[in-house]
């Protein structure tokens, strides 16, 4: 049976296991998990084998990582090699940051390279970080020829937004949408074929403490602002999923 609520960007081996539970009882969500580095893909597999109908894993090398691991390059490879050796078609968190890591830029362009070219190869559904790089991530993305794509937690530029649609992919909306002003714009203009819903947790925002227990008022907030019901968005955002996710 389906989940009712979809949480499509969740740093779920940051949580506690005591916390894991308590969350998958107290909400039905199916939660997809993004990693940051080798040893968080580890565990987001770990925990995708216990609770297999309620974790679809992504794995991936965070852009922050980049510079905080030892040999970057050789342990994208790793988590590729891992991804490829456990049937994984979600690579994320991967991408390209410019706003608060732009000394490792071009490291990263090299990581992220690592895993466009597995994404290309299986046809994976990328979980993107793209803070300062919507329009060079979405050129890399789309000249790679990858059908499935993900902008997390989206502020970038108005006017890309009509490019993502006629590529297909979609942005996911934040919790932060309660408070912060640029999200809300956004929301209130992208079309809804391209809405998911994300935590983004467990990282805390303005007072904010992410978690996916924040995604049902988040689609009621996204109402909200589009004047639309809940049941609407609710309904889209299970389209949406199904067809990038293909859950």
């Amino acid at each position: 049976m389906k989940a009712r609520y979809i949480d499509a960007h969740c740093h779920l081996h940051e949580f506690k296991d005591e916390d894991i539970r308590s969350i998958l009882e107290s909400l039905d969500v199916l939660i997809v998990a993004v990693s940051d580095d080798l040893e968080s893909a580890r565990r987001t597999l770990n925990l995708y084998r216990e609770y297999p109908d309620r974790i679809k894993p992504c794995l991936g090398l965070h852009p922050w990582s980049v510079g905080e691991v030892e040999a970057p390059l050789e342990q994208a490879r790793e988590i590729v090699r891992l991804a490829a050796r456990e049937g994984v078609d979600c690579i994320g968190e991967v991408g390209l940051d410019t706003r608060f890591v732009p000394q490792t830029i071009d490291k990263q362009r090299e990581v992220f390279s690592i895993f466009l070219d597995y994404a290309a190869d299986v046809d994976a559904f990328m979980n993107l970080h793209t803070a300062g790089t919507w329009e060079e991530v979405y050129n890399i993305v789309t000249q790679r020829g990858l059908k499935r794509a993900n902008f997390h937690w989206y502020t970038g530029p108005h006017h890309l937004l009509e490019k993502l649609r006629e590529s297909g992919y979609v942005i996911s909306v934040n919790p932060a949408v309660k408070i912060q002003k640029k999200h809300q714009e956004i929301v209130k203009m992208v079309p809804l074929e391209m809405i998911l819903v994300e935590s983004d947790g467990p990282y805390q925002y303005r007072g904010l403490n992410l978690t996916p227990l924040l995604i049902p008022d988040t689609i009621r907030v996204i109402a909200e602002l589009r004047r639309e019901s809940e049941e609407a968005i609710m309904e889209a955002v299970q389209r949406n999923a199904a067809r990038v996710l293909r859950i």
